[in-house]
């Protein structure tokens, strides 16, 4: 199948681009980079990915004289400010997460495409009580992020009830491993990517918010349960890709110091701020059921990170 993956430039793009040509798919590998700045992981088969530019948010841009023919998408591309940067561009916000998967729905009623995933968010559920959620729980959460997201996942399933293409959508929690970087569109990088950078420049950290959690998955597991999900029958079905546990910081800098070798020094120049506590429990009950999916653990999961790159 030629599956076309927008964002796939980006932190989770290139990780399913790496997992679908991985799994045998021919990948068009789409994102608003310059080509030169599309680097695929070392492991990613080179013969099974074309790269084109492409700006979600124009509907003059989606076209197969550009792609080339295509059987699915795999919607990938977003924007991720920060609440401030969202309050003083909502419009940019939207443009790219609504705007911007109604385009590339679009693209798909009118190319015949078979079938659609999206990639949606845990930004959809408020994750700061202590309680848990299922699928059914999203609400948009607390941020114009996951309203737009949780809107794309409405407009995507009518989609596919009205034209017929098959339509699947994932949530993911916090991803961390290899390939992880900022970017205009994702002007971050997660905690334990801080980590990872502080080893491996043989940079001491200090770090507070040490009993604050968060539900962390490893990418890659995140990519090729995207690609199973993908390869069968989706069936306008979206799932929940966590953990299934939010564990406290304390556990994730264990793992980075086992795997990197990260040094801990609290009158260190460096600082890791892992607040704040995300007490929330994303059930992945359905997803374990329905999918298989059983991702592994922090611990297991540094380890990947580290003997993959940081």
């Amino acid at each position: 199948m030629r599956v076309l993956i927008t964002g796939a430039a980006g932190f989770f793009g290139r990780a399913l681009v790496r997992a679908f040509a991985r799994g045998g798919e021919q990948v068009v590998a789409a994102d608003i980079l310059p080509p030169d700045r599309f680097v695929p992981r070392s492991d990613t088969p080179a013969d099974k990915v074309d790269y084109v530019v492409l700006d979600v948010g124009d509907p003059e841009a989606w076209s197969t004289d550009l792609t080339g023919p295509v059987d699915g998408i795999v919607h990938a591309a977003a924007l991720t400010p920060s609440i401030q940067e969202a309050k003083e561009n909502p419009t940019s916000l939207v443009r790219v997460n609504l705007t911007g998967t109604l385009n590339a729905l679009e693209f798909a009623r009118l190319n015949g495409l078979d079938k659609f995933l999206f990639i949606s968010s845990a930004g959809v559920y408020n994750q700061f009580e202590e309680e848990t959620l299922m699928e059914a729980d999203a609400d948009g959460g607390f941020s114009l992020y996951g309203s737009a997201k949780l809107a794309a996942e409405i407009m995507l399933f009518r989609y596919s009830d009205m034209f017929g293409f098959d339509a699947g959508a994932i949530r993911p929690t916090s991803m961390y491993g290899p390939a992880e970087e900022f970017r205009d569109t994702r002007p971050f990088v997660t905690q334990a990517k801080q980590l990872a950078d502080a080893a491996l420049d043989g940079k001491p950290v200090r770090v507070i918010g040490m009993e604050d959690r968060c539900d962390w998955v490893f990418v890659d597991d995140v990519a090729e349960g995207a690609h199973r999900f993908f390869s069968g029958e989706m069936n306008s079905r979206a799932f929940a890709f966590s953990s299934g546990d939010p564990i406290p910081f304390s556990d994730v800098l264990n793992a980075a110091v086992s795997a990197f070798g990260v040094v801990v020094d609290d009158d260190a120049e460096m600082l890791v701020d892992a607040t704040p506590d995300r007490a929330t429990t994303i059930s992945c009950d359905k997803a374990r059921a329905e999918l298989g999916w059983n991702p592994i653990g922090i611990e297991e999961g540094m380890r990947r990170y580290a003997e993959l790159g940081g």
